[in-house]
């Protein structure tokens, strides 16, 4: 291996019985763009015993900046992962399992990223074979924020790491892990960098779920093996992370970790292994107890929120019950009562229960739609049609407003709209469609409307529940959207002026009325 040239990247492999996908993950390591010249490889065979260490030994000896160390097995893939990052030597690190594989242009981009944009850390769109990834963490982005961006949701540890950052640290994997290893050196990583970006427009690594069954995620594991990760990385961020949004994301992100990588486990296992179900809940309730605030649960799903508060505050019989209800199996219905929305979930309003009604309020979470069919003239009035319903009610009767709203000083002119038969949108909608005459000559009883830009808006009221939407943006397809043809709404006899509006389309394609005073424009 030459001592010459400090390789751009060092591409570490800790493998231990990876046959026979470490002969793909090989090959894809080999067949990068970026060239090999480029890279080195440090893989370290961790007592494996199905030809793995030989398989190595042959890459090798075809590449010769490929490292290849056999050692004893450790037990997980932190030791194996330390070995490889002392010895590495590239500007840039990259964590590849010897079960998965890249795509063919994947270093080269994440290396143009990350000297582009002078990054410490670049992820790679993931792409799942068998298995889940988060297709939020890899939107595409030059810089992302670790507090406000989706990048926390992804500790997987392949990821581009400029290796001055890691040894800054240094940082390296707790080796007493074997489940969980990657989220504490990932958010170590992350907390340390000063810039990550976000290869999301490729599809840069390939996360296999083994036909075999022998990913290491899934070997069973102790009570203790559950949940000391999630304990030691929830401390990790609490004491490092002073923003309160940030702080409460990343909580949030293992709170949800949490209930479906520990919780769950437990609840299945409270028959067969009721030891390891009582373990894993009272460490569980410690840190509920250590590190839960409120403003937590509006980064958990509602029914996890709920999961969560009656893991806590009821008995484990209610939890259990919860965690046993599949909600995509059972949706539940949605309650409108005095203007607020409750989410029938399990156990909503059992007296044996408890639970607050406040957990299944989700009345700020309904979202109003609609859509504009048509946009005409009559006179001084402008005539529009369409539908709109709050989301997961059921519309009786549309009732709603048009509102005209001035663009700088708020003012706003409603009018009452009229329900229409909308057979076409089906059962529990017949009778969202709407037809609405704003008269521009007379506004709320008075005179005409006056100069300014007037944006559009649809209150649309159901089961008591009031909800806003901007008007126009979704539409019929054959709705004229470029003719701005002014209509002259009022005179002025006195002043010679005229009251011209000319309904336009923003740029986000809602609609808006410009209303101007003018001398007529032709006499007559």
């Amino acid at each position: 291996m030459s001592r010459e040239r400090v390789p751009d990247i060092s591409v570490i492999i800790a493998a231990y019985n990876a046959m026979p996908y470490l002969i793909e993950c090989l090959d894809s390591i080999a067949g990068q763009s970026l060239g090999m010249d480029r890279l080195e490889v440090v893989a370290v065979d961790d007592g494996s015993t199905d030809g793995t260490g030989a398989e190595l030994d042959r890459f090798a000896a075809l590449h010769p900046r490929v490292r290849v160390v056999h050692q004893a097995n450790s037990g997980g893939p932190g030791g194996p992962r330390n070995t490889a990052l002392d010895l590495a030597r590239g500007r840039y690190v990259f964590t590849l399992d010897a079960d998965d594989y890249l795509g063919p242009e994947s270093l080269e981009r994440l290396l143009k990223m990350a000297e582009a944009q002078g990054s410490d850390v670049v992820l790679g769109r993931q792409v799942g074979l068998g298995r889940t990834v988060s297709e939020k963490a890899y939107r595409h982005a030059e810089s992302a924020d670790l507090y406000t961006s989706e990048v926390y949701r992804s500790l997987h540890c392949a990821k581009l790491v400029r290796r001055r950052t890691i040894e800054a640290g240094p940082l390296r994997y707790p080796d007493d892990l074997w489940y969980g290893e990657d989220q504490v050196f990932v958010t170590e990583v992350y907390l340390a960098a000063g810039r990550i970006s976000v290869v999301g427009d490729y599809d840069c690594y390939y996360l296999r779920l083994r036909d075999d069954g022998r990913n290491l995620t899934s070997r069973s594991r102790t009570a203790d093996e559950t949940v000391r990760h999630i304990e030691r990385v929830m401390q990790l961020v609490s004491g490092r992370v002073q923003d309160p949004v940030g702080r409460r994301r990343m909580l949030g992100r293992h709170f949800r970790s949490l209930i479906r990588t520990a919780l769950l486990p437990a609840v299945n296992a409270r028959r067969t292994d009721p030891a390891l179900t009582a373990e894993v809940y009272a460490r569980g309730r410690a840190l509920v107890q250590a590190y839960w605030t409120p403003d937590m649960g509006q980064e958990l799903s509602r029914i996890d929120w709920i999961r969560l508060y009656a893991f806590v505050s009821c008995p484990p019989g209610a939890f259990e019950q919860l965690m046993e209800y599949d909600p995509a199996a059972q949706p539940p219905a949605d309650l409108a009562e005095d203007g607020r929305v409750y989410r029938c979930y399990p156990l909503f309003r059992d007296p044996s229960a408890g639970l607050p009604d406040v957990l299944f309020d989700v009345t700020s979470q309904l979202r109003a739609q609609h859509h504009l069919a048509s946009m005409a003239w009559k006179g001084g009035r402008v005539v529009l049609t369409g539908h709109g319903y709050v989301e997961s009610l059921v519309t009786d009767r549309l009732t709603g407003d048009l509102v005209l709203r001035e663009r700088d000083s708020g003012r706003e002119h409603t009018t009452e709209v009229t329900a229409v038969a909308s057979p076409d949108l089906g059962e529990g909608r017949e009778a969202a469609g709407f037809h609405v005459e704003a008269n521009l000559a007379v506004v709320d009883g008075g005179g005409p409307i006056a100069p300014g830009v007037w944006d559009a808006f649809l209150d649309v009221r159901d089961g008591g529940v009031t909800r806003r939407v901007r008007l126009g943006r979704k539409h019929a397809p054959d709705l004229d959207r470029t003719a701005r043809r002014a209509r002259i709404v009022a005179r002025d006899a006195a002043s010679g002026t005229e009251l011209a509006a000319c309904p336009f389309f923003t740029i986000h394609d809602n609609l808006s009325i410009e209303v101007v005073r003018r001398f007529p424009l032709t006499s007559g």
